[in-house]
């Protein structure tokens, strides 16, 4: 039996939906990290949240395993309501960008965490503490492409509801935002600070619209002029 567009459309929604539950998990799993001034409390956190860090970055690369699906899909239902600009064409690579960026930061938190009960220098613990969560930080750029070239699309195309489109220029935009988190130690910005939960959940609903939209029939797209 082919695989239509209407049937990637579908399975693309169902993956955005797993990777939501798994992202959700994942974030609030270890709790509040330390910032970056509270150096002290990386070596603790790390140990005290050993567990819950560990399970939380299977989950993490898990859900974006999912991620890629669902970006695959998304790209593929706005290129089909557009083929002659290809609209979704860009949001394949800043997709794949940003998971890479964030696989990459869980591994690395993975690696401190995974070792620190067998270490005591707090320096050692620190680095790559710092390492995975300027990863984190980089693949905010990534996502306000991601946001960014999805409103654009759904404006070409109208092939997703139209709010989507205000809606992912905001997630770009506090995505892009997020990248203050390379020099804050501490306050909003700063790895443990509110905008870090900010960001996540304004892009996870995004998703969650995107998916159930995916998962629903096509609506009539238009073709740009």
């Amino acid at each position: 039996m082919p695989v239509t567009i209407d049937r990637v459309r579908r399975m693309g929604g169902a993956a955005g939906l797993v990777f939501i539950v798994l992202g959700l998990v994942s974030i609030f799993l270890p709790g509040t990290p330390p910032k970056a001034d509270e150096v002290a409390n990386v070596s603790r956190f790390l140990t005290d949240e050993r567990g819950s860090i560990l399970a939380a970055n299977f989950l993490v690369c898990l859900g974006f395993a999912f991620f890629l699906l669902f970006v695959g899909a998304l790209r593929a239902h706005l290129g089909a309501a557009a083929p002659e600009v290809r609209p979704g064409s860009a949001l394949l690579a800043a997709g794949a960008t940003a998971a890479g960026l964030v696989i990459a930061g869980a591994a690395v938190l993975n690696g401190a965490a995974f070792q620190v009960a067998s270490a005591g220098d707090v320096n050692l613990n620190l680095a790559p503490y710092h390492v995975a969560n300027d990863l984190f930080f980089a693949a905010g750029f990534a996502f306000a492409a991601f946001f960014a070239g999805a409103a654009i699309a759904i404006m070409v195309t109208g092939a997703l509801p139209a709010p989507l489109a205000p809606l992912g220029a905001l997630a770009a935009l506090l995505n892009a935002v997020g990248g203050v988190g390379f020099f804050a130690k501490s306050g909003f910005f700063a790895i443990g600070g509110a905008f870090g939960i900010i960001v996540p959940l304004v892009s996870v609903f995004w998703v969650l619209w995107a998916s159930v939209a995916l998962l629903r029939p096509a609506p009539a797209a238009r073709t740009a002029t």
